[in-house]
């Protein structure tokens, strides 16, 4: 007995598009059933206000006047594209270096046209019982940790130096 006849039925009873259409109605019943069973985060989960600091160091003279007060933070790479936090303070020092001197040894030289920026964000997280820090209730967020960031004009790799929390208003 052939497994598919010549009008192209699985063992001349049922046709092969049926059994996917079948295969397919199946799969979506589970997916529904599964998603049924599984628990719903309520929409009243409280976020803590946070306020983190990172450096970009050795940027061009342009991105001084990329990164201001006021923008919103990204990382379109690791989150949902919603914001990260708002930039609320920016320093900004000479850029530096490594590079050997004319007798042999190796010391921070500065870097003409390049600068280091400081930049202090405040966001809002979810704070774990084990410390960890996700923002935009997604976005694991850790000290020491290297990530492209990204403004509305701007974009640079960010070392993560700091993270604060910060009392939450009462008025909110």
């Amino acid at each position: 007995m052939k497994i598919l006849d010549r009008d192209g039925r699985l063992f001349g009873k049922i046709s092969i598009i049926d059994v996917i259409v079948i295969l397919v109605v199946a799969v979506l019943a589970l997916a529904i059933y599964v998603k049924g069973q599984m628990p719903q985060t309520g929409a009243s989960v409280t976020t803590t206000p946070v306020v983190y600091q990172i450096l970009a160091d050795n940027q061009p003279e342009y991105m001084l006047d990329a990164i201001q007060v006021g923008d919103q933070l990204f990382d379109k790479e690791r989150s949902t594209g919603g914001s990260l936090g708002e930039i609320i303070d920016v320093q900004v020092s000479d850029g530096t270096y490594q590079g050997e001197l004319d007798d042999g040894t190796v010391a921070d030289v500065p870097a003409e046209g390049y600068y280091n920026i400081l930049m202090t964000i405040r966001g809002e997280a979810l704070v774990g019982s084990d410390g960890s820090v996700a923002l935009n209730r997604i976005y694991d967020l850790g000290v020491n940790s290297h990530r492209y960031f990204n403004t509305r004009y701007a974009y640079f790799l960010g070392l993560v130096t700091d993270i604060q929390l910060q009392e939450a208003d009462p008025a909110q």
